[in-house]
């Protein structure tokens, strides 16, 4: 599909090659990565695994990177036939769509070709890939980098995003600038802190075709940002602003944006806080005003909820709502000591998390406009999340973890785009998690996990996922190479008797040198997946699981 880009680079790689020979440098190193999925299908009415008519489905990409001094060469050949089930079909094909130039030295850097980006920390602009979500916006064009004093460095940019084999309609132009104090005014800075400074200016242009209304066809966001670190604590903050951008995600708003992130942290003898707080207004900034989904975005507002990564932690994921989301995250955490009657011998961790996301607070205006006011907050609960982990190990081969989790989800919001069909769901989560170590370098860890959750059913029929849950893993390692493991997920409280599914599942890995080789064979229940507050739907699958990554 993309054979061209594959003849450019044989071409430059070739000139480079003989230039390198010619003039005797250094004959560079080569470097990469590999993965496979691979996953067949089989149908299963009862817990809606569908009919699959290629049986066996794929997703598998290899990166090649090739450095020789201060050029650096690189693509991506990736190759979807067809699809895994739950990334978009769109996906379908094969190619390199990921290809890039890129020569350096102590000041200047330039690339051509795609490249990933951030200002910041996303608020306006974040070119990156996930490619557990498919989610890839690279941005293919020009970047360039310049650090003309100690310090102080410049990137500027212009591209368009990727839209799976194509790019999107709309031009990405930016501009960032971050200084280190510190380093430019070294007489003049307290010895133990450090300041920085950053500022960044993106704007995107797409034609006006709409025959019915107004669209501007340059949006401009620009930020600014401040960070202090010191020894025992971190302070950042980002504000945001986005003109008047109409799209499918805003309903087609003519409101101005804005946007405020503050981090801070501190840590000392035995102890750890953190607390993240953001609101957010018509920030879905899109290089594509017509996108939708995981499409064409130029910016990225990180979520403010803990990424679970126990199963039935993780039932009801949070989506960062970039038009219209207040919240505030904490986390404590404190290391009893050893030798105390809480801390035994090794200690124990006690870690407390809390998170809460509103709405903000808006007015309705017009079919077009509405007005909010700057850091209001709204009456809808979005999302919260409390939880009290206790970590504990009793010898030098026993360690336990205890977990508990109480969760407001709005199903409605954050998987119905607001229609009124679910509500609120309420959840609770006990996880115990224990790990033995045998002196023969084998393990054995055992997760016991119960959710308990009430009003997650539709109100037209019963949802597949909604009732309690009951989930046992066990898992087998022989260190270094083997890991193996079976877990059942019970949804034995399900309102409807047929979904009260055992979804049992086993699987086999393999780790040598770079290289992980994992096979495995059962059914998956359907549901959300998140990573970092993007999400996509995962349908329930039935079949054999095949996984191969490595690095060279």
């Amino acid at each position: 599909m993309k054979n061209k880009y594959s003849i450019f680079l044989i071409i430059i790689l070739g000139l480079w090659a003989n230039k390198i020979q010619s003039q005797s440098f250094d004959s560079g190193s080569i470097s990469g990565n590999v993965s496979i999925e691979a996953q067949t299908y089989s149908p299963d009415s009862l817990m809606d695994a569908p009919d699959v008519q290629e049986k066996l489905l794929s997703n598998a990409y290899i990166n090649l990177i090739y450095r020789n001094q201060g050029v650096e060469i690189g693509f991506r050949y990736e190759n979807y036939l067809n699809p895994i089930l739950g990334f978009d079909a769109r996906l379908k094909g094969q190619g390199i769509p990921y290809r890039y130039f890129t020569y350096r030295d102590d000041v200047f850097e330039v690339t051509g070709g795609d490249f990933y980006e951030q200002f910041g920390s996303g608020l306006i602009l974040r070119a990156y890939q996930e490619p557990a979500l498919g989610l890839d916006n690279a941005l293919d064009g020009f970047r360039f980098k310049v650090r003309p004093i100690e310090g102080v460095e410049f990137t500027g940019l212009i591209g368009k995003n990727r839209i799976f084999w194509a790019k999107s309609d709309g031009i990405v132009r930016g501009g960032d600038l971050n200084i280190s104090l510190n380093d430019i005014l070294e007489d003049l800075m307290p010895e133990d802190y450090r300041f920085t400074l950053g500022g960044s200016v993106v704007s995107k242009f797409q034609t006006d075709r709409d025959v019915f209304l107004k669209m501007p066809e340059n949006v401009l966001a620009y930020s600014g940002r401040l960070g202090v670190m010191a020894d025992n604590f971190t302070i950042d903050a980002e504000y945001a602003y986005k003109y008047n951008d109409p799209n499918a995600t805003n309903k087609f708003k003519y409101n101005d944006g804005q946007g405020l992130i503050v981090k801070g942290s501190y840590f000392g003898d035995g102890v750890g806080f953190a607390l993240n707080a953001h609101w957010i207004d018509n920030m879905d900034y899109r290089s594509d005003r017509t996108a939708r989904s995981q499409e064409s975005f130029i910016n990225f507002i990180p979520p403010l909820t803990k990424q679970h990564t126990y199963a039935l932690a993780a039932l009801y994921p949070f989506a960062t709502q970039f038009n219209n989301e207040a919240g505030i995250q904490a986390e404590l955490t404190y290391n009893i000591p050893s030798g105390s009657f809480l801390g035994g011998d090794y200690g124990t961790l006690v870690t407390l998390n809390y998170s809460d996301v509103f709405s903000i607070d808006t007015s309705h205006i017009d079919q077009y406009t509405y007005k909010s006011n700057f850091l209001g907050i709204g009456d809808r609960r979005y999302f919260r999340d409390f939880g009290i982990d206790l970590s504990h190990k009793w010898s030098s081969n026993f360690k336990t973890d205890l977990t508990y989790l109480n969760i407001i989800y709005d199903k409605d919001i954050l998987t119905n785009e607001g229609a009124p069909l679910f509500g609120k769901v309420f959840q609770n989560v006990l996880i115990f998690d224990f790990q033995y170590i045998f002196e023969n370098n084998h393990s054995i860890r055992t997760e016991l996990q119960h959710s308990w959750s009430v009003q997650d059913s539709a109100l037209i029929e019963p949802d597949n996922i909604n009732g309690n849950w009951a989930h046992l893993l066990i898992e087998y390692t022989i260190a270094p190479n083997w890991y193996f493991t079976v877990y059942d997920q019970y949804n034995y409280g399900n309102d409807s008797e047929d979904r009260r599914i055992h979804y049992l599942n086993g699987s086999v890995a393999y780790l040598t040198g770079a290289t992980r080789l994992q096979l495995g064979f059962g059914k998956q229940r359907g549901g959300i997946i998140c990573v970092g507050g993007i999400c996509r739907a995962v349908p329930a699958s039935n079949g054999l699981f095949l996984s191969i990554t490595s690095s060279f």
